[in-house]
């Protein structure tokens, strides 16, 4: 890796999940992690099952120091999705304990903490560090979705996670908007207009 070819010996890897979906928070997760785990895949988590990345959020859970951001739906409306996005990734570096040398960031943008980052572009598929963080925020997320479902069960969180579905959009159209909605993304914009 070529961070630890810099002389870096503590690495966090940083990502997101939920920067799309019409409802629920964007979730951010820092991994920081001494070795590679014997036996479990790790990549991004768009290229594993739900089974595959549950077991690799169990292990990771065992094995890493981790940091969670969570900022939710009237926050997301209230700056944007991408000043939400560096905030998570903010609370989530945060709330790490213990302070990493350097952080690698999926992505472009990198939050504003007392460390330096480095973004890569598709870091997800790129590096252990990020595609652990990316497991770790997709699976946290998932989670808060299922919950949130039981809350709302009309929209049907658990089958689509807030993002934007045909069975999304009927249950938007049928009950409106709820709580946890993103009234400044289409098309809960359009309908509210």
């Amino acid at each position: 890796m070529l961070a630890h070819e810099a002389g870096f010996r503590l690495i966090a890897g940083v990502d997101e999940a939920g920067r799309g979906p019409w409802a629920g928070p964007v979730v951010a997760a820092a991994v920081i992690l001494s070795r590679r785990l014997s036996g479990i895949r790790i990549d991004d988590s768009k290229r594993l099952t739900p089974r595959q990345r549950e077991r690799a959020y169990a292990a990771l859970l065992e094995s890493a120091r981790i940091g969670v951001g969570i900022v939710h739906a009237g926050l997301i409306d209230h700056h944007d999705i991408r000043q939400a996005t560096l905030r998570a990734m903010e609370q989530a570096v945060a709330q790490l304990a213990l302070r990493p040398d350097v952080i690698l960031v999926d992505g472009r943008d990198v939050p504003s903490v007392a460390v330096p980052c480095w973004p890569i572009v598709g870091g997800d598929g790129i590096s252990y560090l990020i595609a652990c963080a990316s497991i770790v925020a997709k699976v946290t997320r998932d989670h808060l979705m299922r919950f949130y479902h039981r809350l709302f069960p009309e929209y049907r969180f658990d089958a689509h996670k807030g993002y934007g579905t045909l069975l999304h959009l009927e249950a938007l159209r049928r009950y409106g908007p709820s709580p946890l909605h993103r009234m400044s993304f289409r098309p809960l914009a359009l309908l509210s207009s």
